[in-house]
């Protein structure tokens, strides 16, 4: 149980933005100045994990959120809101695709992740956005191993033994059912997927 709530907190949905940011400019082949990587990281890490912190902070302050894991769509649609309009302000403002067509699209395939996450509470279906941002991650540096020729096997085999435990966390946790678990799996592999066959 303790195990399971661990990785839930480690690998929380939260943090996938920016560890993707991170292992763009980790594993890209291209030099990027120190500057320019300083004037996208910063921004990133505060609009991504320190603002929707705080915002949840205030949310669960107000009664309006019971706990970080947004258990019923009520509870996901004003932070779906909030990310939507974040991942916006970075689209347009912090990695345009002047700066880094692959960063940016990136983040365009986070917006759609995000939109369809969104439709999905609309309609009152539940899906898992912890699946949602692993896999995410992983189709990401999939997509930009085979754009950039580089070889990043050892990093996806871990993403895929990551992706899986915390599948099998959410389950023994009974945070949501096998469906849910496939569903946003889908969710975040598919616009990243997409986004790198067409766009790049």
């Amino acid at each position: 149980m303790i195990i399971c709530r661990i990785f839930s907190y480690l690998f929380h949905p939260l943090f996938m933005p920016f560890t993707g940011t991170m292992a763009f400019y980790m594993l890209s082949p291209q030099h990027i100045p120190y500057e320019s990587r300083k004037n996208v990281i910063l921004p990133i890490l505060i609009l991504t994990v320190l603002i929707p912190i705080v915002l949840y902070l205030l949310l669960k302050h107000l009664g309006w959120v019971q706990s970080h894991e947004l258990r019923s769509a009520k509870e996901r649609k004003i932070p779906l809101y909030a990310a939507i309009t974040i991942t916006y302000v970075i689209i347009l403002h912090i990695a345009p695709p002047a700066f880094s067509p692959t960063l940016h699209y990136f983040f365009v395939g986070i917006m759609s992740t995000l939109f369809l996450c969104l439709l999905l509470v609309i309609l009152n279906v539940k899906a898992s956005i912890h699946m949602m941002g692993i896999t995410g991650v992983a189709a990401f540096i999939f997509g930009f191993s085979l754009h950039f020729q580089v070889n990043t096997a050892p990093i996806l085999a871990a993403l895929v033994i990551i992706s899986g435990v915390i599948a099998v966390s959410r389950l023994y946790l009974r945070a949501h059912t096998p469906r849910e678990i496939a569903t946003g799996a889908l969710i975040g592999t598919i616009p990243q997927l997409v986004i790198f066959c067409f766009l790049l």
